[in-house]
């Protein structure tokens, strides 16, 4: 997940978040989305299979290593590869685990519905969302605030038929 400090304003009736603008009077609903992160017993398991299979690869690597000439050499790579696997997977469990919820807010307008800022912080974007239905029901109301966003997964740049590029999402 990349993080960038986004800023989203209204100004003159229309609602700026970072370089989107949407008129106030179009949009038809501002809500908030919640994504949670796989259940931690899910996440416990897959670990627990990794490592079994990591065990029986290695146990199977090193029975067909067994008949070689150097007994030394032929204990060390199974035993280098286990710990490289084992240490893999733990990372992995470890990164699963620590993953907390991301909560978005979605404008929707007569048109689609539009994930226009997404945040760890559950208060942020409620109070985004209050911000945006007080300017529609107030003409003369202006705000401008930053809010960290982040962006998950690909993001892929794409005019009329052709696709102009990807940037893989970290």
């Amino acid at each position: 997940m990349a993080r960038s400090v986004i800023d989203v304003r209204v100004s003159r009736r229309v609602l700026w978040i970072g370089g989107d603008a949407y008129p106030l009077q179009h949009i038809a609903r501002a809500r908030q989305l919640v994504w949670w992160p796989p259940k931690r017993s899910r996440t416990v398991i897959r670990f627990v299979r990794q490592v079994f299979g990591l065990l029986f690869a290695v146990s199977l690597l090193s029975a067909l290593t067994h008949n070689s000439t150097n007994q030394a050499q032929a204990a060390a790579v199974p035993g280098a590869l286990l710990l490289a696997g084992f240490l893999f997977c733990l990372y992995r469990l470890v990164t699963r685990l620590r993953q907390k919820p991301v909560y978005k807010l979605v404008i929707e307008t007569s048109n689609a519905a539009t994930t226009a800022v997404v945040s760890h912080n559950s208060w942020q974007i409620t109070n985004l969302i209050q911000m945006i239905m007080e300017a529609i029901d107030n003409p003369q109301a202006e705000f401008a605030i930053q809010v960290e966003n982040l962006h998950v997964g690909d993001k892929i740049t794409q005019y009329g038929d052709h696709n102009t590029g990807k940037r893989v999402g970290l």
